[in-house]
């Protein structure tokens, strides 16, 4: 029996702690969740994974390659059986197409006519648009019909997708005027290679966007450089940022850029990425007041590096450095891109302090204000004071939008307006809560502790400093916590009285990024600043975590 009664115990406990565990894991999911949206680059997003996909080592460029989520599914509405039986033999009949369609393609094209990859492209394609009730007919007829509507425009298009590539084309010098200077057309530059293991091979045709390739191995070394001596009219003094189009080849390798002219040297002390598989504009711009000012960044800083060689009137030479990415760089720099671009793109150290400093204020100020007054309910004794705390627990049944208007006019009179006083002053009057959580709290301490104090000679400010609050140290630090996390959180306040960017906490702050990555479908970013936000609040909960329980569990225990 007793076995018995020791093995049922351990069962429920067993129970318990799964339940615990599953519990865990159901709240926690859309944390996870959001973490690896965060760490997505766009064209991942969809279908909808948990992994985070990890990239190619990529040591060689151009090569030919499909994401896994870019690879043919199965449609929902097609059997698996069916799927099993058609699929092997319409990649078949795409390969032997592709073949068919040589004649009709570019020449640089045809060595790859048997990758797999192509074939899968044109399979995913054509996907799209192939009925569902194909896949129940024979091999040959459903094979057939993907054959026959795959066209050379289709496959130079899939091709173009599937062949990553790192390419140059056009280049913008912008001035300060925003004026906008072209350079030659992209076949025209006069790009040669100065360093490394590289040939440049020009594309006037064939793919979506004429450019020059760039031809590369790391397989020696871990670095090459291209160089071109471009001429520029407007005014040296007028130039603000130079912007290079060029075609990433999903390496997630690093673009570095030099410009010189009249003799000095200007280094990017940011890189670009070739973080995904299309056209992309890497600017970079002359360090200026641009650079601190609160607004959507979408350059990379180029500060003065000194003296330089070069010295032609009206000419600057632009040399691009791509330097490699090894295995753990490229994956750390992955998965760390969207949260780079976030605080690169937006101020956002400028809302976290901000953020910061309120939530500084706000914490002392409810440990000051609501101790104080609950130190007058619980230890003082005085006419009315059971009334005037009844007084204040009403407030609590009082809904904020209530007093929203009458306390917006008031701190107008005041002219608080767009300043960040309205969200911090009220709390070194206290809260109702946290008033009622400390008085319960004091009134759980001896009364010996107070009349001895009172014998020595102390007076009641000494009782307050050096008995009740070193005794109440649990139910502050549940204050502390409950207000960062109301403050740090808060949206509302913020959005009422403040106007001014710069003093944007990171809650709003990030509402503004919001409304600006929306239109532009930034999804992997907006994942990135809301991890962002999130973090703090979950790692002070657990730094916290002991004195948040002991402060819950000892309010209103009585002694």
């Amino acid at each position: 029996m007793t076995t018995l009664r020791h093995i049922r115990r351990f069962t429920r406990r067993g129970l318990l702690h799964l339940a615990l565990l599953a519990g865990s894991a159901l709240f926690a999911a859309p944390f996870f969740w959001l973490v690896s949206t965060s760490a997505k680059a766009p064209e991942e997003l969809y279908p909808p994974r948990w992994k985070i996909p990890v990239p190619e080592n990529v040591l060689e460029s151009p090569w030919m390659g499909l994401r896994d989520n870019e690879r043919p599914l199965r449609p929902l509405k097609v059997s698996a059986a069916d799927w099993r039986r058609q699929a092997p033999a319409i990649r078949a009949e795409l390969t032997a197409r592709l073949h068919a369609l040589q004649a009709e393609l570019p020449e640089f094209m045809r060595p790859h006519l048997g990758h797999p990859d192509w074939s899968e492209g044109l399979f995913v394609r054509l996907l799209r648009r192939a009925p569902d009730d194909f896949f129940r007919k024979s091999e040959a007829e459903c094979a057939a019909w993907f054959a026959e509507n795959t066209t050379p425009e289709l496959a130079r298009d899939v091709f173009d997708q599937v062949y990553r590539r790192f390419a140059l084309a056009d280049i913008n010098f912008i001035g300060w005027d925003m004026s906008i200077e072209p350079s030659r057309p992209p076949i025209e530059i006069p790009w040669r290679v100065v360093d490394g293991d590289a040939s440049i091979v020009p594309r006037p045709e064939g793919l979506l966007r004429p450019a020059q390739e760039l031809h590369y191995s790391f397989a020696a070394t871990d670095h090459f450089s291209v160089q071109a001596v471009l001429p520029l009219q407007m005014p040296l003094e007028n130039l603000k940022r130079v912007r290079v189009s060029n075609h990433a080849d999903l390496s997630w390798h690093r673009l570095w850029a030099d410009l010189e002219f009249s003799g000095r040297k200007y280094r990017s002390v940011e890189a670009a990425y070739l973080q995904n598989n299309r056209w992309q504009d890497s600017a970079w711009q002359f360090a200026s007041r641009e650079d601190t000012d609160v607004m959507v960044k979408s350059w990379l800083i180029m500060k003065d590096d000194g003296p330089s060689g070069f010295d032609q009137p009206g000419q600057v030479r632009l040399t691009l450095h791509l330097n490699k990415s090894g295995p753990v760089m490229t994956t750390l720099g992955k998965w760390s891109y969207n949260y780079r671009e976030v605080m690169r793109q937006v101020p956002l150290w400028r809302y976290v302090r901000n953020s910061l400093w309120l939530v500084l204020l706000n914490i002392a100020g409810q440990i000051l204000g609501s101790s104080m007054v609950a130190f007058a309910f619980a230890r003082l004794r005085w006419p009315g004071r059971e009334f005037c705390f009844i007084l204040v627990l009403a407030t609590l049944m009082v809904p904020p939008q209530v007093t929203l208007v009458p306390v917006f006019l008031i701190f107008k009179q005041l002219g608080w307006y767009n300043t960040l006083k309205p969200l911090w002053v009220p709390a070194f009057f206290g809260s109702a809560f946290y008033i009622f959580l400390l008085r319960q709290f004091m009134k759980s301490i001896p009364t010996d502790l107070e009349d001895s104090a009172k014998i020595d000679g102390c007076s009641y400010w000494g009782i307050y400093c050096r008995i009740i609050l070193p005794l109440i140290k649990p139910a502050l630090a549940t204050t502390a916590i409950f207000t960062f996390m109301s403050v740090w959180n808060d949206f509302m306040g913020p959005l009422i009285f403040i106007t001014r960017q710069d003093l944007y906490p990171l809650s709003l702050g990030l509402f503004s990024l919001h409304a600006v990555y929306i239109l532009m479908a930034k999804y992997e970013l907006m994942m990135a600043a809301s991890v962002l936000m999130t973090v703090p609040v979950i790692l002070l909960f657990f730094a916290a975590q002991r004195h948040f329980i002991q402060g819950i569990t000892l309010t209103g225990l009585k002694g």
